[in-house]
């Protein structure tokens, strides 16, 4: 297993680290396991802990994909996180996060979190670069899903199933 951290900062300036495990690496696209340890709510999902975490992480979109599998390989969701200023090595994947973020559940359904978040102070740069790039995902994210689905079928996996 191959060592990767992903670092994810704040608008704030805080930031977390999470210990992955490198998948793939090709410069300016990347893909890193976590396994979630302690139960998550996101939206109205319940992540519990033993969900597979894959990261899908490109330089030049406007977000990181996170699909997150049961420990019996079954789908719990797509998590859309607007991000920029994506920065990969085969070391370290970091991000900004963007507040905004759209999760896609089994069912199709979807959920846009945390809008309101986003502080009124944020410069209106800012706030149209989220604006746009949610409109991205909305826009494109059924595709995306069945890219990164597509994808996990030629990544090794290890023992870990995946129903896609």
């Amino acid at each position: 297993m191959t060592h990767c951290r992903e670092r994810k900062r704040f608008l704030s300036g805080k930031e977390i680290v999470y210990d992955c495990e490198l998948l793939t690496f090709q410069g300016q696209f990347g893909v890193l396991r976590y396994s979630i340890e302690h139960r998550q709510r996101v939206g109205s999902l319940i992540l519990q802990p033993g969900t597979v975490s894959y990261g899908f992480y490109w330089v030049d979109r406007p977000y990181i994909l996170y699909k997150w599998f049961d420990e019996k390989g079954n789908g719990c969701g797509n998590y859309f996180s607007l991000a920029d200023s994506v920065v990969l090595s085969p070391q370290e994947f970091c991000w900004r996060d963007l507040i905004v973020d759209v999760l896609v559940l089994p069912t199709g359904q979807i959920e846009i979190l945390d809008e309101d978040e986003i502080p009124d102070s944020l410069d209106e740069q800012l706030r149209v670069r989220i604006e746009r790039g949610k409109q991205v995902v909305l826009k494109d994210y059924k595709v995306v899903v069945e890219e990164t689905t597509e994808m996990l079928k030629h990544i090794p996996l290890d023992s870990i199933p995946c129903n896609g």
